[in-house]
């Protein structure tokens, strides 16, 4: 590429002194440009500096007061054959802008942009609602049956608690030394006869194996006792958490209906921060950390419009097969599942517009 710098040492040392000149004032800048300069104009090989700011400038000189070098490219401060010069404003003063090769100028304006969400509903810290979480479980009945269970207290006293010394029977399986103690609470039914959705087991502290007695019985020590424990009571392998310290909340992968079935409170309503009990679970394809919607039941009417249009045994008959139009109940919270079972599962109410009560719908967002 031939350097004009090369051909014309002028070039160079203008150029060179750029950073050493002071802007001039707007009132000089005002007639510092020709009247009739040109919009573009392209450096040919034969070209000077001088003669290049001749097309611009009133005054040649003064070349450095409009200049401004592109520091993306290559030798920012020398012209080459083939650069196009433009004119364009910067800060109230005029600027020579060059443009070299592919590089092109646009003129960029404030636009609106779609962006995805990663996340439609913010992440939660654990530690704001993990205490509102139950720790007790649902089994079945034949899980219940077979879990060990205590037959002996090591002592004097007759209830249980932390530090005691204990003996359990049961099946152990191998390699597990710790447990957590539970006992039998509510039954739920389901619709059907004579059908179980699950056993409620009531959580009351864990307990480690500190010595094998018999291929059936272990000696145990109460590590921690959260309510008193009692002979009879039963041993299931501690379960380890699977909610992470900040939780993501999601909606279910598929479509969700269901009913709140209890509540674990004494209460007759439920608010910001209780636990409910829900028939969906595990077989329901529902996961720890999806969320779901609080709804009344709804309520059915008749489409006036449609009976309108029927004749009069059409409307006859609709009053004895109750085909009504049913519609959707008022959404009142919201629920967020923490522990999955095979037909149930606990969930969190994380915020309600009024108290919840038993059979409540709860839906897919």
């Amino acid at each position: 590429m031939k350097n004009l710098g090369i051909k014309h040492s002028l070039i160079t040392l203008v150029l060179g002194t750029f950073a050493l000149i002071s802007v001039m004032s707007v009132s000089a800048q005002s007639n510092l440009l020709l009247e009739d300069y040109p919009a573009s104009y392209t450096v040919s090989e034969d070209d000077t500096l001088w003669e290049i700011a001749g097309k611009f400038l009133q005054d040649p000189e003064r070349w450095p007061e409009i200049w401004a070098p592109d520091d993306f490219l290559d030798n920012p401060d020398l012209l080459y054959p083939g650069d196009t010069l433009r004119l364009s404003t910067a800060g109230g003063s005029p600027r020579i802008l060059v443009l070299r090769g592919d590089r092109a100028v646009v003129n960029i304006e404030p636009e609106i942009r779609e962006i995805p969400l990663t996340s439609a509903i913010p992440a939660i810290p654990l530690e704001a609602i993990e205490n509102s979480f139950s720790r007790n479980r649902i089994v079945t009945q034949q899980m219940y049956d077979a879990a060990p269970y205590i037959v002996s207290n090591i002592g004097d006293n007759l209830i249980i608690s932390t530090g005691d010394e204990i003996y359990a029977r049961g099946s152990f399986p191998v390699g597990t030394s710790l447990f957590e103690i539970y006992r039998q609470g509510r039954v739920y039914e389901g619709d059907k006869k004579n059908e179980i959705l699950g056993l409620e087991l009531e959580y009351l502290g864990f307990a480690s194996i500190t010595e094998n007695v018999a291929p059936d019985v272990r000696k145990m020590l109460v590590n921690n006792s959260a309510l008193e424990i009692r002979v009879g009571d039963r041993l299931l392998i501690r379960e380890e958490t699977r909610i992470n310290t900040t939780i993501f909340p999601t909606e279910p992968s598929s479509q969700m209906s269901g009913q709140i079935i209890a509540f674990l409170s004494a209460e007759s309503l439920a608010s910001q921060l209780d636990t409910v009990v829900i028939n969906l679970g595990i077989r329901d394809e529902l996961e720890i950390g999806d969320i779901l919607s609080i709804q009344h039941e709804g309520t059915y009417t008749t489409d006036e419009v449609e009976r309108s249009r029927m004749s009069f045994k059409e409307k006859f008959r609709t009053f004895f097969n109750q085909s009504r139009l049913r519609i959707p109940g008022k959404e009142i919270g919201t629920l967020l599942v923490y522990k999955t079972f095979e037909q149930l599962s606990y969930a969190v109410i994380l915020a309600s517009t009024e108290p919840a009560e038993l059979f409540n719908e709860v839906v897919s967002p």
